[in-house]
């Protein structure tokens, strides 16, 4: 590989034009790709798991142990998410204090019409099923992005993850200001260290009361954190060449399923009162893998650019945060609707069945949702 003949200076300074070779309005069509494979993971999970988990066996190989790492979508959606708030911003400007407000503010703007929206459906169909509801509660709960801290007033348990998005966003702007002032490795360095002390205090303390973090930054951090270093290392050297670039992407795929194999029921007993520790090397691993998936990815000029930038998958990508905030309703409705009017119908097929009519039904709701509230926010965040 080839690299600037100063690599010291480059990674003790930000260089925030380094990567001029895309655009700042440009899109990843292989991120997009990547996003895609997120949403329709998670969508396959939980389909998968309305039928009890049935398995597909090949031989010796049980197929859907493999498919089950679809369930880690989030984890990727953090990962990405981790390199995108690092990429865009501190390649486009330098970041102060005064910018923390307006960061905030766009990323409030950019989420919540969409989020709100179907908040508000959930509720008029809870309010419907049980007059006792607490509706007040569930809408001030997902009005402040409180789904992961309050789960019992959240109207969807899947919400969970964008309560930990919000802590990661609470988090970047100290990064993306410090860095200019203590320069990126210290800074990054000193939040690092300082989550992780805290996730191993809270295990080693709390021990299995520990559960209720697994869904926060303190557990979730070291994904974004992968994200963040994929883009660093985009800013850094943006003309690196790698050569054997599918040994890599081996590699890295193998990691994170190691990563998905520690968060496993066989390995976390291994160790009854301290399970937790798994999880969060589990977490880490699946970060690097999905990280360094995604570094790949965006830097491919051939294949993976090929596979993930193909319209359908590019398309699903831009669609993908509407089309995972009403999966968990539209999967549910599908899936009891087959169950009911064909309860016969079972096995490996009910899940795969079920998983491309709630994907065919997604496609266009997940569509009206962004032209309606999201891609207007897009372009007054843009302009801001």
């Amino acid at each position: 590989m080839s690299v600037p003949n100063n690599p010291k200076s480059v990674l003790n300074k930000i260089e925030l034009n380094s990567a001029a070779s895309a655009k700042p309005n440009n899109r990843f069509v292989a991120l997009d790709g990547l996003r895609a494979l997120a949403a329709l993971g998670v969508l396959w999970i939980h389909t998968w798991a309305i039928y009890g988990s049935p398995r597909l066996w090949i031989g010796p190989l049980d197929i859907t142990s493999i498919l089950a790492l679809g369930g880690n979508g989030v984890d990727l959606f953090f990962v990405i998410s981790g390199f995108c708030m690092y990429y865009f911003y501190a390649k486009n400007k330098v970041f102060v204090y005064k910018d923390f407000g307006a960061f905030i503010k766009n990323r409030w703007a950019r989420l919540s019409p969409a989020f709100y929206t179907i908040c508000a459906i959930y509720i008029v169909i809870r309010v419907t099923e049980n007059h006792q509801y607490a509706y007040i509660k569930t809408a001030i709960t997902s009005l402040i992005y409180f789904n992961g801290i309050l789960p019992e007033y959240s109207p969807e348990s899947i919400f969970w993850s964008l309560t930990a998005e919000w802590e990661f966003y609470l988090i970047i702007p100290f990064l993306l200001i410090y860095q200019n002032r203590l320069g990126f490795k210290k800074t990054f360095f000193i939040i690092s260290i300082t989550i992780i002390v805290i996730a191993l205090t809270g295990i080693v303390f709390l021990r299995s009361g520990s559960d209720d973090l697994l869904g926060h930054i303190i557990f979730r951090y070291f994904e974004f954190m992968w994200g963040i270093l994929a883009g660093k290392l985009l800013l850094a050297y943006p003309r690196m060449q790698l050569k054997n670039r599918w040994l890599y992407l081996i590699f890295f795929i193998i990691i994170t399923y190691t990563g998905r194999l520690m968060i496993s029921k066989p390995v976390l007993s291994l160790i009854a009162d301290y399970y937790n520790l798994f999880k969060l090397i589990g977490f880490t691993l699946m970060g690097l893998g999905f990280g360094g998936i995604t570094y790949l990815a965006i830097t491919s000029t051939k294949y993976l650019k090929f596979i993930l930038g193909n319209k359908v998958l590019s398309y699903i990508g831009k669609i993908s945060f509407s089309f995972y905030l009403y999966h968990g309703l539209v999967h549910q409705l599908t899936g009891n609707y087959l169950i009911a009017k064909f309860p016969n119908f079972k096995g490996i097929l009910a899940p795969i069945t079920t998983f491309f009519i709630s994907a065919a039904i997604l496609i266009p709701i997940a569509t009206l949702s962004f032209i309606v509230l999201e891609k207007p926010f897009m372009a007054r965040s843009k302009k801001r």
